[in-house]
């Protein structure tokens, strides 16, 4: 695993099982496909921030404004947010034609 699919690994660090189990290597998995993507030109930088903040805004609707948010979405929403960073954080290559 290489620092682009840090964010995600940080997913599964304490002991979790079942659902959470699933959930971080789902979360995982979907990372290291963004980056992939990103790598072979399938999709853009921008595309993916695009993709990554639509989730983060989705997830921040979910939680109602009577309603505090509770550990398990703040912790959803750090790591999406993490995400996007290493995204973020990627150098844009320079094709030349």
């Amino acid at each position: 695993m290489d620092d682009r699919t840090a964010a995600a690994s940080h997913a599964g660090d304490d002991d979790r099982t079942g659902a959470d189990a699933q959930g971080a290597a789902a979360l995982l998995l979907i990372e290291s496909l963004i980056h992939s993507l990103l790598d072979n030109g399938a999709l853009t930088q921008d595309q993916a921030m695009e993709a990554i903040d639509s989730a983060l805004q989705v997830k921040e609707e979910s939680v109602d404004d009577a309603t505090r948010a509770t550990a398990t979405t703040r912790r959803s929403l750090v790591l999406l947010q993490k995400i996007y960073g290493s995204v973020a954080a990627r150098e844009v290559p320079f094709y030349k034609d």
